[in-house]
């Protein structure tokens, strides 16, 4: 009597015995018996026949197979294992790489490609967009402000300043939509900015200017 079944054929000879057919062995005839040893990366599979172990196929069993797809040129090189193109990389070479990192919220969508938030632009997202122009030689320091030289002011550096009396608050009109208020970026030495530029600006009683920490978060980027 047999406490486990005699698989593939056998049968039961003996207390725990089987008798196997041809081309199977073990306790329970379980496993496939072959005369000649299999190749390489062959596993006997049954009686007299090899086939490749898992993870590889063709002839000589050398051609790796991979369960996912290596995307953008990427080619399996072993079992689920991609060897991905320049530019790529993950599993199966769908994550793509840039060399520079993509600053201020922007995000890495192709191969050394930054897609930018609105207000940011340039290879790495780290150039400011105004939506004024900013004039007289002012230059765009962060997204919708201008710093402008000592000899001009105002939202896009257009008004000019003079040498003399004090500066007063005025209606722009909605110039170019200029808000009648706004944040300015100033340098952050403003003693020593002041000091090399005598600029006007610095005198100005009705003029505020602080040191502020900088806001953070998606709305200020």
């Amino acid at each position: 009597m047999c406490t486990f079944p005699c698989e593939n054929g056998g049968r039961c000879i003996g207390p725990d015995q089987c008798e196997c057919p041809h081309g199977w062995g073990n306790i329970d005839c379980s496993t496939p018996l072959c005369s000649d040893a299999c190749e390489n990366r062959q596993l006997c599979v049954a009686p007299n026949t090899c086939a490749c172990i898992p993870g590889y196929e063709g002839v000589d069993c050398s051609q790796a197979t991979c369960v996912q797809q290596c995307e953008h040129g990427g080619i399996c090189v072993a079992p689920d294992t991609c060897s991905c193109a320049p530019g790529w990389f993950d599993a199966n070479c769908t994550t793509p790489v840039c060399q520079q990192t993509c600053g201020n919220g922007g995000n890495c969508t192709a191969p050394n490609h930054c897609s930018c938030p609105k207000d940011w632009t340039g290879p790495d997202c780290r150039i400011p967009v105004c939506n004024q122009s900013c004039e007289n030689s002012g230059w765009c320091v962060a997204p919708n402000t201008c710093l402008c030289p000592p000899d001009w002011s105002g939202y896009d550096c257009s008004e000019p300043v003079c040498h003399q009396g004090f500066f007063e608050p005025y209606d722009n009109g909605n110039k170019n939509d200029a808000p009648m208020h706004w944040l300015q970026y100033q340098p952050c030495d403003l003693e020593s900015w002041c000091d090399h530029t005598n600029s006007f600006d610095c005198s100005q009683e009705l003029r505020d200017m602080k040191l502020m920490l900088p806001l953070f978060g998606d709305r200020w980027r």
